[in-house]
């Protein structure tokens, strides 16, 4: 009688322990949330979610990476390295199985954001996936064209038409290769941003941004997936 109870204790603190791991052992049913930093003239800022810190010191141009957080309403907090005191100060609803992106936009005078979904589905078999955020607040809005590298856009229709600021495009699904965007004024073929050449792979899935710089304007890629 004496084993069987012993059997009956080990098994119930076995259960215990499964049930207190389980949630720690996948996050499939979490939602994932990041920051990126495009305030022109904050060059670290700190990413806070309901009320914790998770990121700091994340530079002009990059990214916190995504954090996973129980679904539900998300309070999103961005502060100036160093200080305590919110530039950013917004809540959203984050879904079990999503993705998004709060990206701090304009100059932290006129400081705003955009809350972006991020669609992290694997593209099709040999495809890649880009898309294309205008986070320039000196460009205005923008024609963009995503094209084979070394294409004279001079006879190519836009793939994005006017992009404002602060907008962001759909994704483009495109054959793994190399590709170059471009940035020019809507209508006009004068180019104000070049990505240069760029070698995507089959999977990956891309976030594309022009920005502000301190000569003119630049572009940056976010992985997002891969």
């Amino acid at each position: 009688m004496q084993i069987s109870i012993r059997a009956y204790f080990v098994l119930g603190l076995a259960l215990v322990g499964l049930l207190v791991l389980t949630p720690g052992c996948g996050s499939s049913g979490n939602a994932n949330i990041r920051f990126v930093n495009v305030t022109p003239d904050e060059s670290s800022l700190d990413f806070l979610i309901n009320g914790a810190s998770v990121a700091t010191g994340v530079s002009y141009g990059t990214t916190s990476g995504y954090k996973s957080v129980s679904p539900g309403s998300q309070h999103l907090q961005v502060e100036a390295t160093g200080t305590a005191t919110p530039i950013i100060d917004t809540t959203t609803t984050a879904n079990s199985g999503v993705f998004l992106s709060l990206f701090s936009l304009n100059f932290s005078f006129a400081i705003s954001n955009v809350i972006l979904t991020d669609d992290n589905s694997a593209p099709s078999s040999g495809d890649f996936k880009l898309r294309i955020v205008n986070a320039s607040p000196g460009l205005g809005p923008q024609d963009v064209y995503i094209q084979p590298a070394g294409t004279d856009i001079s006879s190519v229709a836009p793939t994005v038409p006017s992009l404002g600021f602060g907008a962001a495009s759909g994704y483009s699904s495109l054959t793994a290769g190399n590709y170059e965007v471009f940035f020019t004024p809507p209508g006009q073929k004068f180019v104000n941003v070049d990505s240069g050449p760029i070698a995507f792979s089959a999977g990956q899935i891309r976030t594309g941004l022009a920005l502000d710089t301190q000569q003119t304007f630049g572009w940056v890629m976010l992985s997002d997936l891969n």
